[in-house]
């Protein structure tokens, strides 16, 4: 050789890859939906779905947010809130069978306390966790008498206790979902 030493030079100098990222953050962004004027919806209003669904409602940037009521097209109906796309805080959701759940959810499924009301009468309470039944619940008849008092654990029921006064009411308990 000629007496120089070889100097490894890194693969790529800062200033070379600051501009890199840069070109390629410019480059992702452009490919993201821009939301803008009439290409997005933003405030209320009802929406037919190919699927046959319907939702009216708010929405944010095109997307379900606030309070609405979303028809299912097999008939089922949720009414209340929605952050970002997925139902959050406090709904009913009616089934087309006549059944009903009253309560709270969080990131679109049921979570915290809630009552299943079922189309013969019978109401199960409950604490909802990720769209499971969890810990103590009770069924109660269309009189508010205490039927069955136990525990459920990933919507199973893991122990009932019948209640201490005798009752004639016959229960069949098929899961809420």
């Amino acid at each position: 050789m000629d007496g120089k030493k070889s100097i490894s030079q890194p693969f790529m100098r800062p200033k070379y890859l600051l501009l890199l990222f840069l070109s390629l953050f410019c480059l992702c962004k452009s490919n993201q939906k821009i939301c803008e004027g009439e290409n997005c919806r933003n405030g209320k209003f009802l929406v037919q779905y190919e699927n046959g669904d319907r939702f009216e409602g708010e929405f944010f940037e095109d997307i379900k947010h606030g309070s609405g009521i979303y028809q299912y097209s097999n008939g089922d109906i949720f009414e209340g809130e929605y952050q970002f796309g997925y139902k959050e805080g406090k709904g009913i959701y009616r089934y087309a069978n006549g059944d009903k759940f009253i309560g709270t959810y969080k990131k679109g499924k049921r979570h915290g306390f809630g009552k299943y009301l079922f189309s013969d009468g019978l109401v199960l309470e409950g604490n909802w966790e990720n769209n499971e039944l969890q810990g103590q619940s009770r069924i109660v008849n269309a009189k508010g008498n205490l039927v069955l008092d136990g525990i459920w654990k990933d919507s199973r029921w893991i122990s009932i206790s019948p209640t201490p006064t005798s009752s004639t009411n016959a229960v069949e308990i098929s899961n809420p979902e």
